[in-house]
């Protein structure tokens, strides 16, 4: 059961050059990007359109997890499916589900692959309240349908079942950061298979040195037969320092390959808050992490490799002009030699604006390349809440943008231009 809205939806769209800021403080490398913005014209205040934000070849999809139902339902939430035409990035679905109630909060993660995209709702109580789900969604030439509702067949009230989500080929990862299963708030993953058209509940992770609080699974992100999960409250270095566990497939099951923290770890970093994976290289945010020249929360990423079983610290990456509680690190992707981090309390374009910056790895090192903020930028946007990343195009967030309403929401694409 799902509704699809394709016609009551249009995307307002925006093609300017994107802005490349030259700062005195430090040099970019010029890369030219074509910047679209993303507004769905049903939008409202309060929606937070850009919630969370996904992106693969010529799709692109964003959550608005505070819309309301047609029937006047309050956040129940909304997800919007664009497609790359000839005639540019064009609206292709409105996607709600059938069964929504006040306060699901459907649309607060988001995942695509091809022609499948994963939406989750954890404030959905079908087994307790804020206990959530996860509705998968098929695409059929231009048409979406549901095809599924998950649930974690030991779910619980409270256990945000949904709050992250990765999905790639036949393999589906759903997080449940408030699943008490060492504790309360200790949290699980949950991996669900297809199987001849069929999504099935297949393992149940949970961190082997897992404690109360830790939230394991609050992040993560899948590429291949690897796994990357999150647990930015975990406490073995210090309180709320945070930590990030390797996964990886072996034959039917999954084995922990490795546990990654910052080798400068410390107290409330939340080091996993968000994570990114590609191949033998993964991406950690420690959005709050207090650095001696920009300040208390200005915020940084740690870029960690793979060799063997083993994963080494490569680089720490914080943002060339960061100040105190940017927050850099709020949202973070990676593909091959390409990273996008972002800091949602920039202040380029009025308070807690936010802006992105693009890192490039060359003979070795991690290098800035450029910066990036939205083309009408304002206090407040929180530019950057959301990434994702795909190919040399990337989608970024902006869920407090106000131009449907307070709040409303907005998403900005970013494309290298084709010299």
């Amino acid at each position: 059961m799902f509704t699809s809205h394709n016609s009551h939806v249009r995307m307002k769209w925006l093609l300017v050059p994107a802005v490349l800021l030259i700062n005195s403080a430090f040099a970019q490398v010029e890369t030219d990007y074509t910047q679209y913005k993303l507004l769905a014209d049903d939008g409202a205040g309060k929606d937070f359109f850009g919630f969370d934000v996904a992106i693969d070849g010529n799709t692109a999809l964003v959550g608005a997890f505070k819309a309301d139902h047609p029937s006047g339902a309050a956040d129940v939430g909304a997800a919007y499916v664009y497609a790359r035409t000839q005639q540019g990035w064009q609206p292709q679905a409105k996607l709600m589900t059938a069964d929504g109630l006040a306060g699901d909060s459907f649309g607060g993660r988001v995942a695509l692959s091809g022609h499948v995209a994963a939406i989750g709702a954890i404030g959905h109580g079908a087994v307790g309240p804020d206990a959530g789900a996860v509705y998968v969604f098929n695409r059929a030439g231009s048409s979406w349908k549901q095809q599924a509702k998950l649930l974690a067949t030991d779910g619980a009230a409270g256990d945000a079942f949904g709050q992250s989500l990765a999905i790639a080929g036949d393999t589906l990862v759903i997080g449940a950061p408030h699943d008490d299963v060492h504790g309360e708030s200790s949290g699980s993953v949950y991996l669900f298979n297809r199987v001849a058209g069929s999504w099935q509940q297949h393992m149940k992770l949970t961190a082997p040195d897992g404690a109360a609080g830790d939230v394991f699974g609050i992040s993560l992100d899948l590429d291949g037969d690897t796994l990357l999960i999150g647990a930015d409250l975990h406490d073995a270095q210090a309180m709320d320092a945070g930590a990030a566990y390797v996964f990886v497939r072996d034959v039917d099951t999954w084995r922990l390959q490795d546990k990654l923290m910052a080798d400068d770890g410390g107290q409330t970093d939340l080091f996993g808050v968000r994570v990114a994976l590609s191949g033998d290289t993964a991406l950690i945010s420690a959005r709050r992490d207090d650095d001696e020249r920009m300040g208390v929360d200005a915020g940084s990423a740690y870029v960690f490799v793979r060799q063997g079983d083993q994963w080494q610290q490569q680089a720490k990456l914080t943002a060339p002009d960061g100040a105190a509680d940017d927050r850099f690190g709020q949202a973070v992707a990676i593909e091959g030699d390409q990273a996008v981090i972002s800091a949602m309390h920039q202040d380029d374009l009025g308070a807690n604006s936010g802006a992105v910056y693009v890192y490039v790895h060359q003979q070795g090192v991690w290098q800035f390349q450029s910066k990036h903020t939205a083309s009408d930028g304002a206090a407040g946007d929180l530019f950057g809440w959301a990434v994702s990343m795909s190919g040399q195009g990337w989608l970024v967030g902006a869920t407090r943008h106000d131009q449907a309403g307070q709040e409303s929401g907005a998403a900005y694409l970013f494309e290298t231009v084709t010299q």
